[in-house]
């Protein structure tokens, strides 16, 4: 049978975009195989009680990494696959990201100290919160923005595994007890460290020159990234402020349990996010829209069909990840899987159709009307139930909430005409 000349050019003209996909696969593959070899033996060796509160303080934190983000995954990345050729240019972009961020880990750092200071739950548990800041560090001296730029995710897998090892194999060693849950954020943390000390030399050896810029190119670059820094804080307020809900209105036994179905749904989200990272700096360029309606058509199609494997096979996976005591988990998976396909969706219509066109203000928007949603129907939801409240209910307000970010996003694409 002979192939279709056709289908050769076409696997040549996305040669680097499926290059980029391939090792982009390869790194999600690590990044889900390893925490899934490595969370039943922390659920069983840790508590659900006491691994609850590793993901609390994890939740907390992520806060401080999107200010130390502030929007530059997508913002840099998008200006250095335009100037990936330009070394002068590069090497602002790069220092300038890396000044701001420190600047915000800074502040990230006092802010930290003042919140011990004052609430007696963090100063309980300080030494775990300022040990989990190494999420901040590995933010701050990870420059993957760079990477993906630039097309060369390879460095980006290959650093990942060298830190996940690293991680997987000390846990195992080291983590025995309940009582050595500070050593998770240790072992992470030195894991992250690595990680990107190995991508600091990488670039450095590529001729990228950190230096000095003046306060006017910093505030530029800050200008230009403000929107996207909005945009995602508002995203993680929304996701974050879930496990931060459940342990107000629970316990961190329920934290564990809603993080158990948060992360078997982010198994099938990351697969499907990839294609959204791998086609936005040929999108950048191209701003192809018949190209872009064919990726969303796929992503529908996988989205749904990993929606309804996780709805027959829930039972299963929450046996295998979480054991017999984690059972509540089942129903929670059972509705919070259906977040994947409007996140998926969310994504393609902001970064690869919205932000591409300048229209960074509507990614914004849909961002902070999907959390103010979310907020406001959590705020209904408790005056008029009280103690009733349920983790069914808010994990269906959660996915609520991800499907009025993806109408708004679609809505707009659909007004400018550029879907």
């Amino acid at each position: 049978m002979k192939l279709n000349p056709k289908f050769f050019k076409i696997l040549k003209r996305n040669k680097k975009i499926i290059e980029n996909f391939s090792y982009l696969s390869i790194l999600q593959v690590l990044n889900m195989l390893i925490p899934l070899v490595v969370f039943p033996y922390l659920i069983r060796v840790l508590g659900s009680t006491t691994y609850g509160l590793v993901i609390y303080a994890q939740a907390i934190i992520g806060y401080f990494v999107v200010l130390i983000n502030f929007g530059f995954n997508i913002t840099a990345t998008k200006e250095i696959s335009i100037h990936k050729y330009n070394r002068e240019k590069l090497n602002k972009i790069i220092s300038s990201v890396f000044i701001i961020k420190g600047f915000f880990f800074v502040i990230s750092v006092v802010i930290l100290t003042v919140l011990i200071f004052v609430i007696p739950e963090l100063r309980d548990n300080k030494l775990l919160f300022y040990l989990t800041l190494w999420l901040c560090i590995y933010e701050l001296i990870f420059p993957i923005y760079y990477f993906q730029g630039v097309e060369e995710m390879k460095y980006i897998t290959i650093i990942t595994l060298i830190s996940r090892c690293i991680f997987l194999v000390l846990t195992f060693l080291l983590v025995n007890k309940s009582e050595d849950y500070l050593l998770v954020p240790i072992i992470n943390g030195t894991g992250a460290l690595i990680a990107g000390l190995i991508s600091q030399y990488i670039i450095l050896k590529k001729g990228i020159k950190y230096s000095w810029q003046p306060l006017r190119i910093l505030k530029l670059y800050i200008k230009k990234s403000y929107i996207m820094a909005l945009a995602y804080a508002s995203n993680t307020l929304k996701t974050n402020l879930n496990i931060v809900i459940v342990k107000f209105l629970f316990s961190y036994k329920e934290v564990a349990y809603f993080d158990l179905a948060l992360k078997i749904s982010r198994i099938g989200m990351s697969f499907l996010e990839l294609i959204s990272i791998s086609i936005f700096p040929k999108m950048s360029r191209d701003k192809n829209k018949f190209f872009l309606r064919k990726i969303i058509y796929l992503c529908i199609g996988l989205s749904v069909g990993f929606v309804i494997i996780v709805q027959f096979f829930a039972p299963l996976l929450v046996s295998i990840l979480g054991g017999e005591h984690m059972t509540d988990s089942i129903f929670i998976l059972t509705v919070v899987v259906f977040f994947v396909p409007f996140e998926i969706l969310s994504g393609l219509f902001g970064r690869n159709c919205l932000i591409i066109h300048g229209y960074d203000k509507d990614v914004l928007y849909s961002m902070a009307l999907s959390s103010v949603a979310y907020i406001l129907t959590i705020i209904i939801v408790y005056f008029s139930l009280g103690n009733q409240i349920s983790l069914f209910l808010l994990s269906l307000i959660f996915v609520f909430s991800f499907m009025v970010d993806a109408l708004y996003r679609y809505t707009m694409c659909k007004k400018y005409n550029i879907l």
